[in-house]
């Protein structure tokens, strides 16, 4: 098997690949060097979260980042479909992480209660702020389009091993469920 942009490649994953790049989809490469910031934070359910840490004896983390307030309804349509098939996972953990360290400090609060009111009470335990490393954040995501939800797929160690961006399609989210799928493959084993 080849590795060519994160993925292993092989006979379906080939042809799947070749649908996303046809399909205009922005898969970034990933290597084993790109790692996501520490997050040391509170999710809105006000229960301490530390990335990668929390990941420990998961097969994998999806990630959903937004950026800016435009990129709530991309972010929202992500997550009501990784909900559907992985809120109660024990092996896979999902959080939103809304980017909020670049909203200056005295509308910080606003902006936050705002968020967290739009947020139904069961999602709450796995959003959370992230109010610092910005630029880690962005270089991470191969930030380009404010507007955009960008999704990482990592390993028990926070390493990226898929990523995209933009709105939820079908084909993009079996993309991702089946890079999720591999790293419990590979945790079985």
């Amino acid at each position: 098997m080849k590795m060519a942009w994160g993925w292993k490649l092989s006979g379906n994953r080939s042809l799947l690949l070749a649908l996303l790049t046809a399909n205009g989809l922005m898969i970034a490469p990933c290597t084993s060097a790109e790692r996501i910031p520490e997050i040391h934070s509170t999710s809105f359910a006000n229960q301490p979260v530390n990335l990668p840490a929390a990941l420990q004896g998961k097969a994998a983390g999806i990630l959903v980042i937004g950026f800016s307030r435009g990129s709530r309804e991309a972010v929202t349509g992500w997550a009501r479909k990784i909900a559907a098939d992985y809120r109660t996972s024990p092996v896979v953990a999902y959080y939103e992480l809304p980017i909020v360290a670049g909203v200056p400090g005295f509308v910080r609060g606003v902006v936050l209660r705002s968020i967290k009111s739009s947020t139904p009470e069961r999602a709450q335990p796995r959003v959370v702020p992230i109010a610092n490393d910005e630029a880690g954040w962005k270089a991470i995501t191969h930030y380009g389009q404010p507007d955009d939800a960008y999704l990482l797929v990592v390993d028990n160690l926070g390493n990226v091993v898929w990523q995209t961006q933009g709105q939820p399609t079908d084909t993009a989210y079996a993309a991702l469920k089946q890079q999720v799928e591999s790293l419990e493959t590979q945790m079985a084993h």
